[in-house]
């Protein structure tokens, strides 16, 4: 590999400084993995930059999402793009970490030759609500993580928060039939309660991968992830249930609750129709 792709440099800005050649680590040899299985929203970018900060856990971040695998791959060059990441984003204790939504899961099986050797936390919010608003509204504005600008004004919209939530559910309930279809149990992790006690999330986490803290150095953070504007997302959050609340009284559809089309209903009606006709005929 080339001195200029192996150390590359990103333009300013946290998604950007991800790839950056900065914050390679020297490469070890890989001892533990684990994925961090989540959905959008659900608090992983708070968590993953909490646990890189320590220094022990790595640095779980979304390599196989299509627009940062694009940036990996060019990285690095002609090697396999998911043996160059372990080789400089292992942590110095052995550890590699990645952070998956379930859309990218179908990558990370093609390109991990061991993925059952990972060990596996879900992580989810208990307000499902909120966080198909802040799904929502980071979809309407192109702010994903803290510091990126708002490039669009973020605006009410019923119906994009009600398919985030749907969206979010599919996504939790997915991770659950995958990792229970292969008999593995893991660490359920909640972001309410990260943010209640981040020290004891933590120590959970070290524990589950059996890190010891007590050697652990912690490195200068990065950032300090911010949340959204608080009155704004209640205001959402408000208005939201009152137009599920009226839609419902009206027999319309809203997350969780879904009408056949008439269509469907008629197709039913008549497999059911000719059911009884064939009994009657002897067929």
């Amino acid at each position: 590999m080339s001195d200029t792709v192996s150390k590359v440099r990103i333009n300013d800005g946290l998604w950007h400084r991800q790839f950056d050649s900065e914050n390679d680590y020297p490469t070890v040899p890989v001892t533990k993995k684990f994925a961090l299985c989540t959905t959008p929203r659900c608090g992983s970018h708070f968590l993953g930059h909490k646990l890189h900060d320590l220094g022990a856990f790595g640095y779980p971040l979304e390599y196989l999402n299509p627009g940062n695998w694009q940036v990996w791959n060019k990285r690095a060059g002609e090697r396999p793009t998911l043996d160059f990441i372990k080789s400089i984003r292992t942590g110095p204790n052995g550890l590699f970490a990645v952070k998956l939504h379930h859309e990218h899961l179908t990558a990370f099986l093609k390109h991990e030759a061991e993925p059952l050797d990972y060990k596996f936390i879900h992580l989810r919010r208990r307000d499902l609500t909120k966080q198909a608003i802040s799904f929502a509204r980071a979809q309407q504005t192109g702010a994903w993580i803290s510091d990126m600008p708002e490039t669009a004004p973020a605006c009410y919209d019923w119906a994009l928060i009600a398919e985030k939530m749907d969206a979010i559910s599919r996504g939790n309930a997915d991770w659950q039939s995958f990792l229970r279809s292969v008999g593995v149990q893991p660490l359920e992790m909640y972001y309410e309660d990260i943010v209640a006690d981040t020290p004891q999330a933590i120590a959970q986490i070290a524990d589950y991968l059996d890190i010891d803290l007590a050697e652990v150095t912690p490195e200068e953070p990065a950032f300090a992830p911010k949340r959204q504007k608080k009155k704004a997302q209640d205001d959402w959050l408000t208005r939201f249930q009152a137009d599920s609340r009226a839609m419902l009284s009206k027999g319309d559809a809203i997350p969780g609750v879904s009408y056949p089309d008439n269509v469907a209903v008629l197709r039913r009606r008549t497999v059911k129709v000719a059911k009884r006709l064939r009994a009657k005929a002897g067929f």
